[in-house]
């Protein structure tokens, strides 16, 4: 979908939608955006904060393991101390020579000192001559002189190169004399001559790794936390119990943070290399785990914004339809305006801007309406002046003296029917061309249509039938001249000439509810319901529906609505093969004489 189908599908919507869309706009990306900036800024600082406490814990453990093994260095210089021992080492050895019980008192008690002084995690302590003298304590053994030095050990080859210095034996195995395996790491120093600086030997110690991994179990930054010590080639020294992870695929050394991509996850690694050891300590945790504060913070804040979202949206579909309701139902006004229905009014209750739209809406219709009653006036008007011009064109003394002239001749003549017509179409003339009042009594309408039907029944004869219903009281009700005779005609017309029916023609006049009801019905063809609705429709909105005499139905209803308003006018019901019915309803009231002179 394009840019432009887009924008025009946005003009097309209701203003309340356009309002709900926009606030939207200015509600939801704002709040979203705030919302992954601050998260984002927060999980950064959260995980560089993380990272430097655990970089900060690490060097404390490794600053305490530091201070076991100062204190285990020291046990290694204790052979300085007693020149009998450096004498021993210096002395040379055959193999499986055996020592004096001076040397075993001497080297008994010298080991008691190292352990006495020592630890009880210490398991071990080892002697060697450079000359082939060699005493060693074993794990759960007694002392052994047949062992001699391995030339090939690498940590020989360490020790040798430093000087004096002592040297850390990462984790390894070494067995008793009964055969039994322990797992220990050491320490080991090449032993010097103060006078001469030569090598007389060396001293090994071996401890308890539990010590160091007790010192490890004291960490605890998470529950699934890693914390292991590595050699400098990387080896594992030793692990606290707990989760294992693959060893890292290069050796660390320094201090430092990094981040290593496991099983999907995102592992932080910090370490930290001791001084004094020289194995790095080095700490493995998930980064979720580390960051389960800053989850709930982040569901805490979505949390939030969707309530906030959810509350916005709400005031903001309320307030669009409280502010589009009056524009809403000004437009359900101009539709029934648009229809035709001008007795609308719109309540203005403010002066804002839909207020003083609403005032010229009312104004606007108000106009509309005195337009149409004037267009109704002016038409009716038009029609009055036309046959206020015929009637001026016409001599009515002429024509009422011929039809008296002929009257009398006839009455000569002894043709009464001749008589009977000439008068009638006298008294007929006379009321059409002579009257010009604006009301007239039912009385003197209801004359009018007899003396009218006396003509048509003497041309139809027995084929016309003209029943008159009359009710009490009505005959001295208003009503509008030349009002009922159109309707009279159109029912011979309609009942009569199309063959159809007895030729029955019905005239009631009922006053109800203050309403006077002229029904004329006849027993013709009917219509159907189309033909009855389309008729209605013509008689609503059409300029001329018609009529031989030239004031047909159309000009009946509209006279009616002219002078009485909308309630009131012509009807029409029908009925195929039922016949048609005819119904004018007028204000059932008395004239003032002024309306009648």
């Amino acid at each position: 979908m394009s840019i432009r189908n887009v924008t025009q599908w946005f003009k097309n919507q209701e203003l309340a939608r356009k309002l709900i869309w926009i606030n939207c706009l200015l509600v939801v990306v704002p709040l979203v955006a705030m919302g992954v900036f601050t998260f984002t800024s927060f999980q950064g600082t959260m995980e560089k904060n993380v990272g430097g406490y655990q970089l900060q814990t690490l060097k404390q453990v490794t600053l305490n393991i530091d201070t076991y093994m100062n204190e285990l260095n020291r046990l290694t210089l204790m052979p300085y101390q007693y020149n009998e021992i450096l004498a021993y080492l210096r002395s040379e050895r055959k193999p499986g020579q055996p020592l004096t019980l001076k040397e075993i008192d001497e080297l008994n008690s010298f080991v008691s000192q190292v352990f006495i002084n020592g630890r009880v995690d210490i398991m071990g302590v080892s002697l060697y001559g450079e000359r082939g003298a060699s005493y060693v304590v074993l794990p759960e053994s007694q002392y052994v002189t047949t062992y001699k030095l391995d030339e090939s050990a690498e940590w020989l080859k360490q020790a040798k190169g430093l000087f004096g210095q002592p040297i850390f034996i990462t984790t390894h195995e070494v067995k008793s004399t009964s055969g039994m395996s322990y797992e220990v790491f050491s320490i080991a120093r090449e032993l010097k001559s103060f006078d001469t600086g030569q090598t007389l030997g060396y001293i090994v110690i071996d401890i308890d790794p539990a010590s160091v991994r007790g010192i490890l179990t004291q960490v605890n930054m998470g529950n699934r936390e890693s914390l292991s010590i590595l050699d400098r080639s990387g080896n594992l020294v030793l692990r606290k119990e707990g989760y294992e992870y693959p060893d890292q695929p290069w050796p660390l050394q320094g201090e430092g943070i990094t981040q290593m991509r496991e099983n999907g996850g995102d592992l932080l690694i910090a370490y930290f290399t001791s001084k004094v050891t020289g194995w790095t300590t080095v700490s493995t945790v998930p980064v979720d785990e580390l960051m389960k504060a800053s989850d709930r913070v982040r569901n805490s804040i979505a949390l939030i914004g969707a309530i906030c979202i959810g509350l916005a949206m709400l005031t903001s579909v309320f307030i669009a339809f409280r502010i589009t309701k009056p524009l809403r139902k000004l437009s359900r006004l101009m539709r029934k305006v648009e229809q035709g229905d001008l007795q609308v009014s719109f309540p203005v209750a403010n002066r804002d801007e839909i207020g003083r739209l609403g005032y010229a809406f009312n104004t606007m219709v108000s106009k509309l309406s005195e337009l149409g009653y004037l267009l109704y006036e002016t038409e009716i008007r038009e029609k009055d002046a036309q046959i206020a011009a015929l009637q001026s064109k016409i001599n009515p003394h002429f024509l009422y003296n011929t039809l008296g002239s002929i009257s009398m001749y006839a009455e000569l003549e002894g043709n009464r029917e001749i008589v009977t017509m000439a008068n009638n179409l006298s008294r007929l003339l006379r009321y059409s061309l002579s009257s010009r009042k604006e009301l007239v009594t039912l009385r003197d309408e209801m004359e009018h249509v007899k003396g009218y039907m006396t003509i048509q029944k003497m041309r139809y004869g027995e084929r016309l039938h003209f029943d008159v219903d009359i009710g009490a009281g009505t005959m001295d009700f208003a009503v509008i001249p030349l009002m009922i005779q159109p309707i009279v005609e159109n029912a011979i017309i309609h009942g009569l000439d199309k063959g159809i029916g007895d030729g029955r023609i019905r005239l009631i006049c009922r006053e109800e509810e203050a309403v006077l009801s002229i029904i004329v019905e006849d027993d013709g063809i009917g219509m159907t319901e189309t033909q009855l609705d389309e008729i209605r429709f013509r008689l609503l909105h059409d300029n001329d529906l018609g009529g031989k005499t030239g004031n047909g139905l159309l000009n009946v209803h509209r006279r009616i609505i002219l002078h009485f308003g909308e309630p009131y006018g012509l009807r029409l019901e029908s009925m195929p093969f039922r016949g048609l019915q005819a119904i004018l309803t007028l204000p059932a009231f008395r004239p003032p004489q002024e309306k009648l002179a």
